[in-house]
């Protein structure tokens, strides 16, 4: 199990019993760095961006997911999103609204995108998506992004008429973007068009999870719902390609865990105040409720047990 803190350093753990494997120190680069973005396998690897803001340079890790030796770093502006993958490639953005395609196998930079505009604020992207041939992204001034995956050749770029509240989510051909005024809207990246699919009741926030169950695909996403300034995290259930919400379940305060995760059959959120809340992914019944000390920022999982990792540093292991 793959673990990386704010405090600039990288850990695998023994999901066994929490003990440290192996650990990296940013100190090294001379950081600390810190990581942002999501760990990526690929094959005998574990690739992570790391970044210290906008004004130092940051890194693009790769390490031997076994004994954790250093097998290629890249220096970047600031690489900070999860990644999303194109064959040998992997697409990251950076505070400075770079986009960088770096080959996985070497390190080496394949090619790189940068905004006529970089982003003043120094704000996290949110991250790309991609089908292996072209991918997509949101810069900080609200335009969407279409490039060669290969290439990194723009091939075209349309205005949102709100800001994004979701990373991109590339399905069956067309793009969907949550965004600020609560709607869902598709980009059809071959020809730019765009379309208000779905006007919602909240405000869809992060990145979309799919899975198929029952012969049919099914997305979720997490939202907020605003009433007299109150706030109330939301997991929403579409189906069919997202032609209408087949449920949606609210929860006192905001879900803080970006993506909704999914495990044995269940969809599972996790807040800022260390709840924990698991749905049925097929009707939203909740099927049980947790609660862990820390602000809750990611999970991962095996077959047997999940695991809650917390911004304050310390990683839980929980069996229902």
């Amino acid at each position: 199990m793959f673990i990386a803190s704010c405090a600039g350093k990288f850990l695998a753990l023994d999901k066994s019993t929490g003990k440290v494997a192996w650990s990296y120190d940013t100190k090294a680069d001379g950081g600390p760095f810190s990581f942002h973005g999501d760990p990526l396998l690929v094959r005998d690897l574990v690739i992570i961006p790391a970044d210290r803001g906008c004004g130092v340079e940051g890194y693009i890790y790769a390490f031997d997911r076994n004994t954790g030796g250093l097998r290629w770093k890249l220096a970047a502006g600031s690489p900070a999103t999860a990644f999303a993958r194109a064959d040998n490639a992997v697409i990251v953005g950076t505070r400075r609204d770079e986009w960088l395609s770096v080959n996985t196998k070497t390190g080496k930079l394949n090619w790189k995108f940068t905004d006529a505009a970089p982003d003043p604020s120094c704000d996290i992207p949110k991250p790309a998506a991609t089908d292996g041939t072209i991918v997509a992204f949101v810069s900080h001034d609200q335009v969407v992004h279409i490039l060669n995956a290969k290439s990194g050749a723009e091939l075209r770029k349309v205005a949102l008429s709100s800001p994004a509240s979701t990373a991109p989510f590339l399905y069956k051909h067309l793009l969907y973007i949550g965004t600020a005024d609560g709607h869902l809207r598709t980009v059809d990246p071959a020809s730019g068009k765009t379309r208000d699919y779905q006007k919602l009741p909240e405000i869809l926030i992060g990145r979309f999870t799919t899975v198929k169950t029952g012969g049919k695909d099914h997305e979720f996403v997490l939202g907020t719902r605003i009433n007299d300034e109150h706030k109330t995290g939301m997991m929403v259930a579409f189906a069919d390609q997202f032609q209408h919400v087949t449920w949606e379940r609210g929860a006192a305060g905001a879900w803080e865990s970006e993506q909704p995760h999914l495990w044995k059959g269940w969809v599972i959120a996790g807040s800022c105040h260390g709840d924990i809340a698991a749905y049925r992914a097929s009707d939203g019944a909740l099927e049980w409720t947790e609660h862990v000390q820390g602000c809750i920022r990611s999970f991962g999982h095996d077959e047997s047990t999940l695991y809650i990792g917390v911004q304050q540093g310390t990683v839980y292991a929980y069996r229902p």
